[in-house]
């Protein structure tokens, strides 16, 4: 069920794979979802997954992502899987910025 619900929000996203790393995005809003290497590490969206909880919320938010990932993109999930940022911790942030987003857009394979 969760990932039918992901794939309806998620539905005017497309897949681009550039440089070893799948990219979920809105190619309009260059809003992205998710970033998972070919190896399985994955980055998500934590503005994206929290505004998403709000209207599903979930228990295991991280399985969850794992479980629709692999669903969506059936690539193997490794064991990282890590939001952008977390306040007062780390942050990834920068790493996936407007110019990132347009790189891939412009270079990347649908």
């Amino acid at each position: 069920m969760v990932n039918k619900v992901i794939d309806l929000y998620v539905k005017n996203f497309l897949v681009y794979h550039y440089d070893g790393w799948y990219w979920i995005i809105n190619p309009n809003t260059k809003e992205w979802v998710v970033n998972v290497a070919d190896s399985g590490y994955t980055f998500f969206s934590r503005d994206f997954w929290t505004t998403f909880s709000k209207f599903y919320p979930s228990k295991d938010l991280t399985k969850d992502i794992h479980n629709w990932v692999s669903y969506k993109l059936g690539v193997p999930i490794g064991k990282h899987c890590h939001p952008d940022y977390i306040p007062h911790e780390y942050n990834w942030k920068d790493e996936f910025d407007e110019s990132v987003i347009d790189e891939v857009i412009n270079n990347g394979i649908k």
